[in-house]
């Protein structure tokens, strides 16, 4: 997904990306200790089958994929010019309220995650051992430290690839994450 977060943070400062990706790993972490603890509860409460879930976030993929594979750089200058004159964390907060429901769920969070998440948070409440419970959070926990150093990560990775192998990547992955997106719906 470093592709896709290049590509929606390219022509920021270095200041704004680094809140994008701390912005980013703490929704992941936010998101995954939901899951973790009450993830059953909150699909049986709202009446969600694992079913209807797989097609909603088979959907999202899919529109994402479609808008990571058409979108036009030239729109992203003009929003660089717009928010030129704001503070860091501001820019970054602006940026954050345009790609959090895409990217951290359900790319970053989706369905396989959470699943694996009440699965193994089931497992820890019947087995009634709060060693695998505190392992799971430290594991959580762990993930969205690591989803963090690689997403700080993508300077290195534009420097590598360049502009051109870059949208070249990200253009492929939006494709790959749009057949996801397709499957996902489809299984049902």
């Amino acid at each position: 997904m470093l592709p896709v977060f290049i590509g929606y943070t390219s022509g920021r400062n270095v200041r704004v990306q680094r809140w994008l990706a701390l912005l980013i790993s703490i929704t992941v972490l936010g998101l995954m200790l939901l899951f973790l603890l009450a993830g059953t509860a909150l699909l049986h409460f709202f009446g969600i089958t694992i079913d209807a879930f797989r097609v909603a976030g088979g959907i999202l993929l899919l529109l994402l994929g479609i808008r990571t594979v058409a979108q036009d750089p030239a729109s992203k200058a003009k929003d660089l010019a717009v928010a030129s004159e704001v503070g860091a964390l501001c820019e970054a907060e602006s940026v954050y309220g345009q790609i959090v429901v895409p990217f951290a769920m359900p790319l970053l969070v989706g369905r396989g995650v959470i699943a694996n998440l009440i699965l193994y948070s089931g497992e820890a409440w019947e087995r009634k051992s709060p060693k695998l419970a505190s392992g799971l959070v430290a594991v959580t926990v762990g993930i969205s430290f690591l989803t963090l150093v690689i997403l700080l990560s993508g300077g290195f990775l534009r420097k590598l690839l360049g502009d051109v192998g870059l949208s070249i990547a990200t253009r492929i992955l939006g494709l790959l994450v749009a057949s996801i997106g397709s499957n996902l719906s489809l299984l049902v």
